[in-house]
Order: structure tokens, then sequence, then C-alpha cells
């Protein structure tokens, strides 16, 4: 009787169980109508916030409206060039998002093709001679470093405006052809220029099927000021006034593009604490920020060049000038604990401006010229990186490098006296100068906002930026200009808005540490300073044909050291990493061309190229197979400051006589490599090897008669390899 029990226990509780069920079934659906409806939760909005690459096509429209006098007896111009063409290139940048404000900065790249003529000019020499000129534009590359500031009327769209630093890359192509009885003949001259202004603009994006690709359509507005060579004469006897229409050049461009934006960052490698007990948040410098500044500046120019045409020898320089400068800035700090690291541009209208002393001297005969020199800067801008310290949370020291950019104009004038006439004559040549740019600074948060005030001053070297001559005779002696260096100090205040909660306010929970927990992998996000070295080679193929008979002349290999500093910041998505990246690299790269002995051994010509300083702004994207090591790829903007020396030597035992002109550039181009980092001990300290190739094209002017090449521009590129280490800020 007893092993059955538990069977019929077991049923009874089974159909319990069943009667159960059923009954509150039942109640359910008769009180369905008095219990909550359970909503799903709403979606979180999509986020604009993160880094991103994309390419963009599109067509541009360029108008230079210079007006150039060839000749005066009748009077004959030439100039307004009209140009058109198609665009495409990429871009790299990264967003912040706060609420429906979107704020971001952006690196472009575009190859063009943008070309245009100016009317025909035609001068009428008599007897059936003519000559008959055209002047062309062609415009090769396009680049701009811009801040973004938008709004998003919907998850999916943002409007934005856009401003910041426009370069070009254009050839001038000056076209003449002479018509005689039973002669025609072309001459072509191609003369590289690289200009920089400012570009503005706006947009429209949209997020395409709710994936990570983004649409958009864009137009862009480039403005170079008078990029021209102008001279204005004035005769007071019998009176007659010309000069030349120096313009302005822009460039407006309309393109459509298709960006990615890369998804979640990856964890930081920092320790992670459980909570502790919460504490006051202190003021937070992290965030972007826009901003306005002004300021004085002072400049001095320490050349001194000697005046061919003055008897007995004379000598003309120093230029000390000053003015006001205004402008605005945008960048992006992050804080760990009490430090601070930023990297910032800014671009500034000057009215800096200043004059050598006048100098008088007989020129020949019975007549005196009065020579004068004068600066005028009228744009500045840096690209920088900070660091700096908070004694206290409102209040933030700083130090700040970078590179440094001036756009000025030389006017060169002369006053000649003679017995009949006194003619007034000037010059006014356009420079682009770049060099290093280093400072210091204090900014304070105000009354608790988003506003920070700004009191800094900046120091900026450009070097040796005149052409210079130095001739050594056997005998007699030597003669030298002193080619001097050129620099401005400046002090300035500004104010800036920075996005996110209020600087003063607590942005978030702050807790003190509890126990360690370990991080989930190791983590290349976060700003980085650091230094490198290494060895470059330089190549300039182009080839000149000189003298007579025709020889050639050219080819310059030139080799050295190359030492210097960068500073960037990366963001990290599961194993992919991308950043931005600046360094600014002296160099001791020097090299000839071949040496070319004419005229019976009496002549002997040579040409060097001697690269002083590199720099490069630069989109980085790598993969990280391991938490410790990352591989690379890298593009970007680069830069050279380069002088070119020519060597002209005539020997006639016993005499001797060597003339050697130097003549500084700033050219550039565009950078691509690879390269690999290891964290070094489990530490911040990061090493690398990387392998980067400098293109800047043909920077050689161009000569060519009746489809001859006189000049061949060929192209001046580099090669680099260097090491470097790199400190990696810790995050908080």
């Amino acid at each position: 009787m007893g092993k059955p029990v538990p069977v019929l226990r077991n049923r009874f509780l089974t159909t319990s169980s069943l009667i159960a069920s059923s009954w509150l079934a039942l109640s359910g659906v008769a009180s369905a109508a008095d219990l909550p409806v359970m909503t799903p939760p709403a979606p979180l909005p999509a986020s604009w916030a993160g880094f991103y690459l994309g390419v963009h096509g599109g067509y541009g429209w360029e108008r230079n409206s210079f007006s150039t006098i060839i000749s005066t007896t009748p009077l004959v111009r030439i100039g307004g060039v009209n140009a058109q063409g198609a665009v495409f290139g990429a871009h790299a940048g990264y967003n912040w998002q706060q609420g429906r404000a979107v704020a971001g900065v952006e690196l472009d790249f575009s190859a063009a093709d943008i070309r245009g003529d100016s009317s025909p000019a035609v001068q009428d020499f008599g007897g059936g001679v003519t000559l008959t000129q055209v002047s062309s534009d062609n415009i090769s590359y396009l680049r701009s470093a811009r801040g973004r500031l938008g709004w998003t009327p919907t998850d999916t769209v943002l409007l934005y405006g856009t401003a910041g630093l426009g370069w070009e890359r254009y050839k001038r192509i000056d076209t003449g052809v002479v018509n005689a009885p039973g002669v025609v003949q072309t001459s072509v001259g191609t003369t590289p220029l690289d200009r920089f202004g400012w570009v503005a603009g706006v947009g429209a994006e949209a997020m395409l099927f709710g994936t990570n690709w983004v649409g958009r359509v864009e137009y862009l507005h480039y403005d170079f000021d008078a990029v021209e060579i102008g001279q204005q004469s004035i005769s007071t006897t019998p009176g007659n006034n010309f000069g030349d229409n120096r313009g302005r050049q822009t460039v407006d461009l309309l393109r459509a593009g298709l960006s990615y934006k890369f998804g979640e960052l990856a964890p930081r490698a920092a320790p992670v604490y459980a909570k502790g007990p919460i504490m006051a948040a202190p003021a937070t410098w992290a965030g972007f920020y826009l901003g306005v500044h002004g300021g004085y500046g002072w400049k001095e120019n320490s050349f001194v060049r000697v005046l061919p045409t003055a008897t007995p020898l004379a000598t003309i320089g120093g230029i000390d000038s000053r003015g006001e400068v205004f402008g605005g800035q945008a960048g992006h700090n992050w804080q760990y604990g009490q430090t601070v690291a930023g990297l910032e541009i800014d671009f500034s209208g000057s009215n800096i401006k200043g004059s050598a002393v006048p100098v008088t001297h007989a020129a020949f005969g019975n007549v005196t010229e009065i020579e004068s020199r004068a600066d005028n800067v009228k744009y500045l801008g840096t690209a920088r990186g900070r660091l700096g310290w908070t004694p206290v949370d409102n209040l933030l020291l700083y130090g700040t490098a970078g590179l440094g950019w001036e756009r000025v104009e030389r006017e060169n004038g002369a006053i000649t006296i003679a017995r009949s006439f006194t003619q007034t004559f000037t010059v006014t040549t356009p420079f682009d100068r770049f060099g290093w740019v280093a400072g210091a600074g204090v900014e304070g948060l105000l009354f608790g906002t988003n506003l920070v005030g700004r009191l800094e001053y900046l120091h900026y070297d450009f070097g040796a930026v005149e052409s210079g001559q130095s001739r050594t005779s056997t005998p007699g002696g030597s003669v030298a200009d002193s080619r001097g260096k050129q620099h401005i100090d400046l002090v300035r205040a500004a104010v800036s808005y920075k996005f996110g909660e209020p600087a003063a306010a607590p942005a978030r929970p702050i807790y003190t540490k509890g126990p360690a927990i370990p991080p989930p992998m190791a983590s290349w996000a976060g700003f980085y300073l650091g230094v490198h070295g290494g060895y470059g080679w330089e190549r300039n193929t182009f080839k000149e044909e000189i003298g007579g008979p025709l020889a050639t002349l050219g080819d310059v290999k030139a080799q050295g050291a190359v030492y210097g500093g960068h500073v960037g910041y990366k963001w990290q998505y599961g194993r992919a990493v991308a950043g931005l990246e600046i360094d600014f690299s002296a160099t001791g790269i020097m090299g000839d061309s071949n040496t070319l002995v004419r005229d019976g051994g009496h002549l002997v010509d040579l040409e060097t190229d001697k690269i002083s300083y590199l720099g490069t702004a630069r989109g980085r994207l790598g993969w990280a197979p391991s938490d410790t090591v990352l591989f690379y790829g890298t593009a970007g903007l680069a830069w050279e400051r380069y002088k070119r020396l020519q060597s002209e030597s005539v020997v006639n035992p016993p005499a001797q006589q060597t003339n050697v002109i130097t003549t500084p550039f700033d050219r550039f181009g565009w950078v691509a490599g690879v390269g690999a980092e290891a964290v070094l001990f489990g530490t911040n300290w990061i090493a690398r090897l990387e392998y980067l190739h400098y293109d800047f094209g043909a920077v050689e002017i161009g000569v060519t008669v009746d489809n001859t090449v006189v000049t061949n521009r060929g192209n001046q590129s580099m090669d680099v390899v260097r090491a470097g280490v790199s400190y990696k800020l810790p995050p908080t």
C-alpha cells in the first residue's frame, strides 16, 4: 500500500498546477484593462559625434581680376582670368555634439582641373610685326583646414557653417606669339605658385538609411586676396601716371561628398574603480570651443641688401613694423586631472606695417635715386598644440607651439630725380611665408559660464625670407647681402565659447575611488606629444638648358638628417584607430646638381637645394592586432622651406669671380606613408617607426620656345624614414 502513494501525490500536484494556471489566465484576461500599458523604450537619437573619413567631388569657378600693363606706348593691358573645372578629393574630421548643436574640425585635400585664360593683348610694332600675349591660370590643388558649427533640425540631418584657412597650388602660364613676315615664334613660361587665404561656406549632411554613411552637399568660397605682382609709376614731368590693378583672386566651389563615421569609441585602458562616496565635480576645460581675439604685434626683418645701382656702394634694409591684429580661433581641449592638452587653429587679419630708412644715392651721371622698402602683413595664421596646468579649477596656464603663416606684401620703391623729370616707381609683391610659432598664455572661466577669457603671447619665427646675393672676386674681395631673420611678437586677448556643460558646473557625478576593476583592453585613444629623428632623401628632376651652345643643368639630389616634434589625438573603435597629427621638423637635407663647365672651362655653373624645414598636417587610420601594437597609414598636407643656391664662377686666370644667389621658397604638396607603434613596458610611452613620402610636384619655372623645352620642370619629391617616441597623456 506504501508504493502507490507518490504516484497519487504527483498526479494531485499536476492537477492543482493546471487548475491554478487556468484560473490565473482567466483572471488576467478579466483584469487586463486595469493593468498599465508597457511601451518599449524610445530609441536613442542618432549621434553626429565621432571621427569620419570621406571623398568628395564637384565643380569650381575662379575669378582673378588683375590688370597688368605690358606696354605704355601705346598703353596695352593684359589680365582678368576667368577659369572653371572639376575638383575631387578626400576629407577627414571629427564632430562633437551637445544636444542639437554640432561642432567640429575638418581637413580636406582636392585635386583640381580649374583652367581659364585672359583676353589676348596685342602689341603692334609696325612693319607687320605683332606680339600677342595671353595669361592663363591652372589650379592643380585646393586644400583647407576649417572649423564647423551646425544644428540638427532632425536627428539625421545637419545644417552647418564652416570657415578657416584655404590653400591653392596654381600655375600661371604666360604665352607670347611673335608674328613677323615669314616668322611665327611661340614662347610659353610656366610659374608654380602656392597661395593662402581664407575659406568659408555652408553645407548640409544627412545620415543614409540609418547607417554610418553620411551624404553631404556644400558650397565653399576661397579668397586669396591680391596674388599678383603690381607696378605703379608716377612721372611728375611731364605727368604721366599709370599702374597695374592687382585685383583679387577668388574660387567658388560646389561639391557633394560621402563620409563614413566611425562607431562607438573603445573603452579606455585606464584603471576603472567602483563607486565610492560622491563628491563635487570640479570645473572642466575639456570640450570644443570657438572664439575671437584682438591685439598688437611687432615685427622685425633684419636683412641688409646691397644696392647694385649705387655709386659708391650703398645698402638698405632693416624693416621694423607694428600694428593691430584681430581674428578668430577654434580648438578642442582634453583634460587629464589638472593637465589640459589641446589642438587649435586660428586666423587673423593684420595691420602690421613698417618701412626701412630710405637711402639716397647717386646712380649714374647726374641722376639721383631715393630707394625705399616697406612690409605690410595682411594675414596671420597658426596650427598649434597646447599643453597646460590648472593650479585652481577656474584658471589655466599653458604653453603652445606649432606652424605659423603670414601673408606679407613687400613694396620696393624708387624715386629717380634727373634734370628733366622726376619719376616715382613702386613694385608690390605678395609672399606667403611659413615658420614656427611658440608662446604662453593664461585662461580663466568667466562668471561660471561657458565663456573663457584669455591673454597670450606668441612669437612667430620665419627665418631668413629674403633673397640674397654674394660676390667673391680675386682680386677685389667680397660683397654680400645679409639675409637676416624675420620674426613677429604678438600680444593678444581673446574670449571663447566652450560647448557642452558650463565650464564651472558639474557635468557629471564624480565619485571617490573604490576597489579597482581590471580594464577590458589597452586603449590607443588620447592626446600625445613626441619627438622624432631620421634621415631624408630629396630628388628634384628638373633640367635647364643654358649657355651657348646649350648645355643641361639640373637634377638635384640631396640627403641629410631630420629631427623635430609632433602632436596629435587618436580615437579608438574596437581594433580600429583613427587620428589627426601635425608635425614640424628641422633638416640638414642638402645636395647639388651636376656641375656644368662651359666656355672652355671659363664658366662653371652649379645649383644646390637646402631643405631647412618640413611640416605636415595628416590624418591617420590604423589597426591594432594586439593591445600594444598599432599599424597605420597616414596622408595629408606637406610643407617645405627650401633654399635654392645658384652659383656661377667666371674663371679667367689670374682673375676669378663667383656669384651666388640664394632664394627661399615655401612649397606645398601632399604626403603619405605607413608606420608602426608599440607601447613600451606597459607605460604611457609609445615608440614608432614610420616612412613618409612627400610630393611637391613641379616647383620650377618652365620655359618652352616653339614647342622646344628650355626648362623641363620635372618633379620634386622626398622620402623620409624616422623613428620617434611619444607620451600619451593618461585618462582621468
